[in-house]
């Protein structure tokens, strides 16, 4: 399983301890431990982290060539959106212990439902657009697990959260309602949404 994964000289390093191998290597160490088994699910928890560019490329393809052989389910946990766009079919937004969007790549990606996606989008920086436009962060930090916010979770942090009426946001959760694969956890109706969406993407354009 170490020579699948391109450990070279495999039959000597299964031997060696972790510090004698790279951080690449480590993690496709990791990789043939889970599929050892051969397991109809693989959970891969932020598999690319603290690797560099090239390296991290690397076990992204050697992750698609495995699930080609295999044929294995893959649940990828990520935050970095480069990957998310690179590897995922389908996808899940998580905030606060909550999901609140999904849908498929193409959608969340494109056409985001939820402020917290559309937050996380307006973070990173576009190569296509102009470069003078300075990044949009999201204000606040992130709740706590332990006493978490009334209402929705992200509602402290959000910009739109006054555009609803009643202060639903802040006492009334929303709920994950899925057609068709495509959701959003967010009172904001989607007139609101392609409004106010729409206007928030202009201004980093402008």
């Amino acid at each position: 399983m170490l020579r699948r994964v391109g450990i070279p000289q495999p039959d000597v390093r299964v031997d060696d301890y972790p510090h004698q191998f790279s951080g690449g290597m480590r993690q496709r160490a990791m990789i043939a431990m889970a599929l050892v088994c051969d397991p109809e699910l693989l959970i891969a928890d932020e598999p690319t982290t603290a690797l560099d560019v090239t390296v991290q490329a690397q076990i992204m393809d050697l992750l698609k060539d495995l699930q080609q052989e295999f044929g294995t389910a893959i649940i990828f946990i990520t935050h970095d959106l480069g990957v998310i766009a690179d590897i995922a079919d389908d996808v899940l937004v998580m905030y606060g212990g909550r999901c609140v969007e999904r849908g498929s790549k193409k959608e969340v990606l494109r056409h985001p439902e939820h402020p917290y996606t559309l937050g996380l989008l307006g973070s990173m920086p576009a190569l296509d657009g102009p470069v003078d436009v300075p990044l949009s962060p999201i204000p606040g930090s992130p709740p706590s697990l332990l006493n978490p916010p009334s209402g929705c979770r992200f509602h402290p942090r959000c910009a739109f959260a006054d555009q609803v009426a009643g202060g639903r946001c802040s006492s009334e959760r929303p709920a994950l309602e899925v057609v068709d694969g495509r959701g959003a956890a967010c009172h904001l109706t989607p007139e609101q949404k392609r409004e106010l969406f729409t206007d928030y993407a202009a201004a980093r354009t402008h």
